[in-house]
């Protein structure tokens, strides 16, 4: 919602600065999220809560500064001289059946011999403000009564008009309607429709329509203003998929009590700016409609549910602000008349809450006390929370993806599970819950074919047939387009950083469904299988039409979670510098760094770590042989180690990988 600064001056004599206007409304709960100059005015972007349609105009937000600062409200001039014969003569309203229930109030002026043309420079300057664009005076008088009294009025010509009437009714099944924007519609049977003699001629408190708008030959203008139940506007709203400023308040709920007020202002300013005399008097289906209610309050109440004591004389003080009519007043509370504009107002905590807003949430105490306990976090959570970061540390991407899949997937990566097939799936392409995860990520970077060195991982549940019924587990899939040892090297990280107490041994299964032949390896823990990985066979490469084999791997989560940890303990720093050697071999391809590095870590002293760092083949090397560098780390607790007896660890260190690996030789 935007609002004028100049505009709501005009309506309270507020000498507060926008700013100040600004803080002030947002205190009292009229969010001001900022403000921007136009042309010597001020426009303050305001965030409306549900709750205070009467918040929608000026004049609500202006009676919301004089509540706040005590300062009386002008109310705009809606005094109108009534030159023309009698309305009643001119034209007249009919309700239809059913009509008055989305309807209870409809009003209907008449003003003749108009001057349609472009308003003048301090009314388009109005609308600019708050970002309205200037259509033409008699358009423009409306608009500005929408924005100023919260009344969405329409303005007809009224030459347009089958018989110069208007008959309210229900559409036809399927009736078609032309807006004023050039939107078009099919009706519904419980839409309220605004006709004239012969045809529709507006979709009520919606949308008026192209056939009887407004324009520079209008003469005669035919003016309605009306309250309408705010559950038909927005059912009919929202299934024409049509909005408009009238409909965005009808929905919430207007003033029934300013229907005929508004019509009057409106039609007092098109007398002002096209000339014209006004029909006598207005017709008015319901003159007596006022939803005025009496609420009480009682002054103890209102303390308990604050917390602190507001005197009897600032909550009359506040009332008054607000608008509000003491009818009653006695020691034990207050009666108060609440206006039509407040159809908030229905209840005693909702009086004690205006207190609240105008007495200043401020002086509510703080001396409640929050018992607070932490949540037992279950062995599963933290697992999946643990892993998810060590993958995302290494550069993986997690996905989500469907439990229901194409039943083909289970064929080619879980034929010794059978699965669940859906009786009555959502897509018919995908009608069984999975058994793996592998393929899921495969579609995935089917998707994103045209991106390299893709990194993907999936922590969900597979859904199989068990001896006893059906059989959930927790699963982590990974994909990584740089091949199956990077895939293993993610799943000893994941290993490792989870704290098991044991060594996962690494055994080669060259027959893993869905992994090209001999790619494939697996991963044992306390005598179980956790983990398979391997490239991706041609089945499936040519399945999700792959332009590259990336590795994947598989871990059922389930046994690492049950697992004993590592103990942690506190080590600490080191007192005495370290000493890193570096040594680089020439060994046959068959040796991998496994076995390198226990043979190094068997005959090495004072050894604290032991780290890969790089491994070569090409030119300079024997056939079948591969140059492979590592690093290590001496440290002792109690002195400085000496470049000599350094050189000797590393030194037997080689020695005993030469014996190990014959042909190898120092590079």
């Amino acid at each position: 919602m935007l609002l004028s600064y100049n505009w709501l001056r005009e309506l309270v004599p507020t000498r507060s600065t926008p700013r100040e206007l600004g803080a002030l409304l947002t205190r009292v709960g009229l969010n001001i999220e900022e403000i921007t100059s136009l042309n010597g005015d001020f426009t303050l972007i305001a965030e409306i809560t549900t709750n205070r349609p009467d918040w929608l105009c000026h004049l609500g937000v202006a009676r919301e500064i004089a509540a706040v600062e005590g300062l009386p409200v002008r109310l705009p001039e809606t005094a109108l001289r009534e030159t023309g014969p009698e309305v009643a003569g001119l034209s007249s309203v009919t309700l239809m059946p059913g009509a008055a229930e989305h309807c209870p109030r409809y009003t209907l002026r008449v003003i003749r011999g108009v001057r349609a043309g472009p308003s003048p420079a301090w009314l388009r300057d109005r609308l600019a403000a708050i970002g309205q664009h200037s259509i033409n005076n008699i358009v423009d008088v409306t608009n500005l009564v929408c924005f100023e009294m919260n009344q969405p009025l329409h303005a007809f010509d009224m030459d347009k008009l089958a018989d110069k009437r208007i008959v309210l009714r229900l559409a036809d099944r399927g009736e078609p309607f032309a807006a004023i924007t050039g939107e078009e519609a099919r009706l519904e049977p419980d839409m309220l429709v605004i006709a004239d003699a012969e045809k529709s001629v507006a979709l009520a408190g919606v949308k008026g329509g192209a056939n009887t708008e407004v324009d520079g030959n209008t003469v005669n203008v035919l003016l309605e203003s009306a309250y309408f139940n705010p559950r038909s506007i927005r059912s009919a709203a929202r299934r024409t998929k049509m909005s408009s400023e009238s409909s965005y308040r009808y929905e919430r709920g207007i003033d029934p009590g300013m229907t005929e007020r508004a019509s009057a202002r409106a039609i007092a300013l098109m007398r002002e700016l096209a000339g014209g005399e006004s029909a006598k008097g207005v017709i008015d289906t319901n003159p007596g409609l006022n939803e005025s209610r009496e609420v009480a309050l009682r002054f103890s109440r209102c303390d308990k549910l604050l917390g602190f004591r507001v005197p009897p004389e600032e909550i009359s003080r506040i009332f008054h602000g607000l608008g509000l009519t003491e009818t009653k007043r006695d020691r034990e509370g207050v009666s108060a008349l609440v206006p039509s504009f407040r159809q908030d107002l229905k209840r005693e905590v909702d009086l004690i809450e205006e207190v609240a807003r105008l007495a200043g949430y401020d002086r509510i105490p703080e001396n409640i006390n929050l018992p607070l306990a932490l949540a037992h976090e279950m062995p599963e959570t933290r697992a999946s929370r643990i892993i998810r970061r060590a993958l995302a540390g290494l550069g993986y991407h997690e996905c989500v993806t469907d439990s229901f899949v194409p039943a083909a997937w289970g064929g080619m990566f879980a034929p010794d599970l059978p699965a669940y097939a859906v009786e009555n799936p959502v897509n018919a392409l995908r009608p069984v819950l999975r058994t793996a995860l592998a393929p899921s990520l495969l579609e995935v970077r089917q998707t994103n074919r045209l991106f390299q060195n893709v990194r993907l991982f999936e922590l969900g549940r597979i859904y199989c047939r068990g001896r006893d019924g059906p059989v959930e587990r927790d699963r982590l899939a990974i994909l990584d387009d740089r091949g199956p040892r990077f895939v293993r090297g993610a799943l000893e990280t994941v290993f490792e950083t989870l704290g098991l107490a044991g060594v996962a041994e690494v055994r080669p299964n060259p027959a893993l469904p869905g992994m090209a032949p001999g790619s494939g390896g697996e991963l044992f823990f306390e005598g179980g299988v956790f983990a398979g990985f391997g490239e991706t066979g041609t089945e499936a490469a040519n399945h999700f039409d792959l332009p590259n084999r990336p590795g994947l791997g598989e871990a059922e989560i389930g046994l690492l979670v049950r697992a004993e940890r590592k103990v942690r303990a506190y080590r600490p720093l080191p007192r005495f510098p370290g000493v890193r050697r570096d040594i680089s071999l020439s060994l046959p391809e068959n040796i991998g760094w496994d076995r390198m590095s226990s043979i190094a870590k068997r005959n090495a002293d004072w050894l604290e770590h032991i780290s890969f760092e790089s491994l070569y083949r090409g030119a300079g090397l024997k056939p079948g042989f591969k140059g492979m560098a590592f690093s290590m780390l001496f440290r002792a607790a109690d002195r400085s180690l000496t470049d000599a007896e350094a050189n000797a660890v590393r030194d037997r260190v080689v020695q005993a990988l030469l014996a190990a690996f014959p042909g190898s030789e120092i590079r």
